[in-house]
């Protein structure tokens, strides 16, 4: 590419005498392409410029989200004109090759692949899924001899044996569920099920100079990790022990570093993406030259989003395993393989999505090649050809990305907060439920992912975990998992809530409260969608019917939804979120309770938004808001799961913050009131620190540090007593 703005734009060229596609179209026969911004070309195919000129204009129509009639004999139903019957074959050809499968059509079942030469990622999509009809998928599990609904899976212990062993668990084909994680032990809530590091992790760009990307701390949380308690903790930053920053890789001078060991266990995977960040900021100032060089803007950085860093990440690892393994892939990359993948059942708007994902990944990992000779261009970017790093075709690669996409997990802080994506084979295992038994967190960094109990789990019961936001309402549930993981949950929680108008159950998720409810806390079912009229609507606690106006609730829970959105896409600054929270969540509570989405989304960031807090007043708000949502949060969530635990100890913290900062010299009054208060902290910390055992597993990052806070209420208390 002749500049920076061009990196996420392929050209048609070659490199080094071979095809910029995975393969070889004049040995394989098969059409390869590249993609201009939404735009596609093909070569390799021998039609002529103008088949492939409609073909480009097919495919952009898919990438563009419109709806094509892909299963006509021609491609004629968008364009002037005819073509023959012939080249309209070929162009279908081409298509489906570049799909995955035929054009247009809904495929039938599926039959498992017995062809040696097929990957390990065709032949693991093609093993594990049935399609009846449109859009229901069914897993080809099958029943035991004793007509069981579950079997052991052979493939998988011969991956994973040893840790599942250890930890007490075996994989099944589950009936209607496919692959799943079954406990060989009883379990209590608390216990840390499993125990395992990523196989890859990347952050988010704007936690580059925050976050260290060897254990994905930042230095707070790292230098309370080091430290067995508050007492030890205190020494050392008595004696300037602790660490203040972090350290910046002095090659690409991106990803920051805690300490040497964090950089250099990061080193063998870095190393190559190194020399590509290095390449893309020099790309970066020439394309931009009046930009000064300043070494803290990461701005260019956005280029690179952490899927596709991920992506390359696991690449590399592979390269290298397969480097030493004589050509022949390894354990690790065997388990990467072993991932359900989605193309084959993708609608083609998403298969696109791949495809561009895929040669955005080509060039990525052109840029950590060296640049050969005086004479090469830096400047220009040629896709790398995939089977150098094992992949045999252009299908292999997009059912890569599909898989990752599929199977990836959040990466997040101890206290949850979004920072990244993680990847492990063995921890996706474990399937969905919106009741799970079980949550995966990373309670003291991310060079660990723990599976936690959060529910007693008995011997040969499955571990389940939650893939999307428990709050949420069931409609919300079920389009997100279709969205991302193509399936329908139909677990206790879904099958209560789907019956809609049918049963009397009020689903605390989506109501409406009853103000006049004589039992206090009545509520009734939200009225549907595109209710416009009042409406009336049966109290569950005092049974009497009330009048909802349907269509003011539905507009002002749709503003609180378009808040959340904002916010996820990262598109609301806490200034903003202050001023419009200020007056839309007192509207909402004139509707809906605490516990109803999206209140309870809403309640939390109004604290986040006031903390830490700024003056008296957002002192007041943050803990009145943290306050209601932790009064509604067991409505919605177990008690034990991380969440509400969470949110008890953010109302700690800001119980005790509020003490630190009232003035000394008040009279006995205000010095009992303020002791009250103490109180009051140093019990719920005594909690959050309990609760946080077993939602986090012992010694986590977020228990320490309330044991800290603890110990400074306890020593404040001991002081205004002695006053």
């Amino acid at each position: 590419m002749s500049s920076f703005q061009d990196l996420k734009k392929t050209r048609t060229a070659r490199q080094k005498g071979k095809s910029t596609g995975p393969s070889n179209p004049s040995a394989s026969g098969k059409a390869t392409y590249t993609a201009e911004g939404s735009h596609y070309s093909i070569t390799g195919t021998n039609m002529s410029s103008d088949m492939a000129q409609r073909i480009n204009r097919y495919m952009s129509k898919v990438a563009d989200g419109n709806e094509v009639e892909a299963d006509t004999p021609d491609l004629t139903k968008y364009e002037n004109g005819e073509i023959d019957q012939d080249m309209a074959s070929r162009a279908k050809s081409v298509l489906s090759n570049l799909l995955g499968r035929p054009l247009g059509e809904v495929p039938g079942e599926v039959p498992v692949d017995t062809d040696p030469s097929s990957s390990a990622l065709q032949r693991r999509e093609k093993e594990h899924s049935v399609i009846e009809g449109k859009g229901k998928v069914v897993r080809q599990t099958g029943l035991d001899e004793n007509g069981g609904k579950s079997r052991r899976d052979q493939v998988s212990h011969e991956l994973y044996g040893k840790e599942l062993d250890d930890n007490g668990l075996e994989v099944h084909n589950i009936s209607g569920r496919g692959r799943g994680l079954m406990s060989t032990r009883s379990v209590k809530p608390g216990t840390v099920i499993l125990k395992t590091p990523p196989s890859i992790s990347a952050l988010q760009n704007q936690h580059f100079q925050r976050v260290c990307h060897g254990c994905y701390l930042t230095m707070k949380e790292s230098n309370i990790a080091r430290c067995k308690d508050e007492k030890e903790r205190f020494e050392k930053k008595m004696r300037g022990l602790l660490k203040v920053k972090l350290n910046r890789c002095s090659g690409c001078k991106v990803l920051h570093y805690c300490s040497r060991e964090c950089q250099l266990s990061d080193w063998p995977t870095h190393k190559h993406e190194c020399i590509a960040l290095q390449r893309f900021r020099r790309m970066y100032y020439k394309t931009y030259p009046t930009k000064r060089q300043d070494d803290d803007d990461l701005s260019w950085t956005h280029a690179s989003p952490e899927p596709v860093r991920a992506l390359a990440r696991i690449i590399w690892k592979r390269r290298v395993e397969r480097e030493k393994n004589g050509g022949e892939d390894g354990i690790w990359w065997k388990q990467i393989a072993s991932l359900e993948t989605h193309v084959s059942r993708s609608p083609e708007k998403e298969v696109m999505r791949l495809a561009q994902q895929a040669q955005h990944l080509q060039h990525y990992l052109s840029a950590s090649i060296p640049v050969q000779g005086s004479g090469g261009d830096e400047d220009q970017l040629l896709p790398v050809n995939m089977e150098d790093f094992g992949f045999g075709n252009v299908h292999e690669m997009m059912s890569f990305c599909s898989s990752f996409h599929v199977n990836s997990f959040t990466l997040s802080s101890p206290s949850l907060s979004p920072i990244g994506v993680s990847n492990s084979p063995l921890m996706a295992l474990s399937n969905h439920s919106c009741d799970p038994n079980a949550i995966v967190v990373f309670p003291n960094g991310g060079k660990l992912m723990e599976l936690v109990a959060i529910r007693d789990i008995q011997t040969g019961e499955e571990i389940l975990t939650s893939y999307i936001d428990l709050s949420c309402p069931y409609d919300i549930r079920q389009r997100d998992l279709q969205e991302r993981y193509r399936f329908s949950c139909d677990c206790t929680l879904c099958e209560k809530s789907k019956d809609g108008g049918k049963s009397d159950w009020v689903d605390p998720r989506w109501c409406v409260r009853h103000d006049g409810c004589r039992n206090g806390d009545g509520k009734g079912k939200m009225p549907d969608k595109g209710s416009i009229s009042d409406l009336s609507v049966k109290c569950d606690s005092c049974l009497e019917s009330f009048t909802v106006n349907a269509r003011e609730v539905l507009a002002i829970v749709q503003k609180g939804v378009d808040v959340l959105d904002s916010d996820e896409h990262r598109q609301l600054d806490y200034k903003t979120a202050q001023k419009t929270l200020s007056t839309l969540i007192p509207s909402l509570q004139k509707y809906i309770p605490n516990h109803s989405y999206p209140l309870l989304s809403l309640l939390r960031l109004s604290t986040l938004s006031h903390t830490p807090p700024q003056s008296p007043q957002d002192m007041e708000i943050a803990l009145r808001h943290i306050s209601e949502a932790y009064e509604a949060c067991d409505k919605v969530y177990h008690q034990n799961h991380a969440i509400p635990t969470l949110i008890l100890c953010e109302y700690a913290k800001l119980l005790s913050l509020q003490d630190s900062e009232q003035p000394r010299d008040q009279g006995g009054e205000r010095k009992n009131e303020m002791i009250r208060r103490l109180l009051r902290a140093t019990e719920l910390l005594k909690r959050a620190v309990g609760q946080g055992e077993i939602s986090f597993g012992r010694g986590n990052v977020v228990g320490k540090e309330l044991e800290g806070v603890l110990e400074g209420c306890r020593e404040e208390w001991e002081r205004l007593k002695r006053r």
